[in-house]
């Protein structure tokens, strides 16, 4: 039961967020709620990658703690960054908390506390808080990232046979790896639905002899050498299923690819964005 009451906190309170910022509608039928899209443009950018939505989250938390009469005690935090100014910040979110909501117990405002002040310390490059006390260091990415150790560590089932450090990496590198293909199958679909969309499924690399629909998002620069930018849509392009599969691939072997196609690529790529940055829309 712990997992599945960690897994619904997992989605239920993105999804509650998404709510209150009005991205999505909400109603509710006794004890259910039902959602529905109300800013279907946002919701997609948000979506396409973590740093979309971690400046939308920045710019969210901004508001709700401008509107609560809060921001003027983290913007101290963040400016003198000492341990008084920490308890200072987070005393007073911890009484406004208690104070406002159905929320009664230090406890559980405290974790509202970390997920509230490490998005700002992150996007700001300053300290933030770890275990209860102002952090050592400055907040990186994987401070933010959700469920790193504790529940699922005592619920992931290691054999006793084999060490914890042995064991995490595996995890580590499992759970990298799956991050990884998500990501990158996330940033095809949303370059091929974008290509349907706006150019009518044709291929970004012009031929007169190809006219079926660009059906393949290929990566310019390959993914395997390159992962840093697998996932960044700016190094995807949609071609034909021939451009990609004898054009960009040499006699059909993904492992390879073309340099001089690739340079095609690219120059197509590139003629494609400035388009797209610089066009004015109505």
């Amino acid at each position: 039961m712990k997992a599945v009451n960690e897994y619904d906190k997992y989605f239920g309170q993105p999804i509650k967020l998404l709510g209150y910022s009005k991205i999505l509608n909400v109603r509710k039928e006794k004890n259910r709620y039902y959602y529905s899209i109300n800013n279907r443009e946002l919701l997609d950018k948000i979506a396409l990658r973590p740093m979309n939505a971690l400046n939308f989250l920045y710019e969210y938390i901004c508001k709700v703690l401008s509107d609560s009469d809060l921001m003027n005690d983290f913007t101290n935090f963040f400016s003198v960054q000492n341990k008084e100014a920490y308890k200072d910040v987070r005393d007073r979110f911890i009484q406004f908390t208690i104070n406002n909501t159905n929320i009664n117990g230090e406890t559980e405002c405290g974790r509202i506390f970390t997920k509230v002040i490490n998005p700002l310390a992150f996007k700001l490059r300053k300290l933030g808080t770890e275990k209860g006390r102002i952090s050592k260091n400055i907040i990186t990415l994987n401070d933010l990232q959700y469920n790193r150790s504790n529940w699922r560590d005592e619920l992931s089932g290691k054999d006793k046979s084999v060490i914890r450090t042995e064991h995490e990496l595996t995890n580590a590198q499992l759970q990298a790896k799956a991050l990884a293909t998500y990501t990158v199958n996330k940033a095809k679909k949303a370059i091929r639905k974008f290509n349907d969309l706006m150019f009518e499924s044709k291929s970004e690399v012009y031929q007169a002899t190809e006219t079926v629909k660009a059906t393949q998002a290929h990566h310019i620069f390959a993914q395997s050498d390159y992962p840093d930018i697998s996932d960044y849509v700016e190094n995807l392009i949609m071609l034909t299923p021939n451009q990609h599969f004898t054009m960009a691939h040499p006699n059909n072997n993904t492992q390879y690819i073309d340099k001089d196609f690739q340079y095609i690529c690219l120059i197509a790529k590139s003629t494609k964005i400035y388009s797209n940055l610089t066009s004015v829309t109505e």
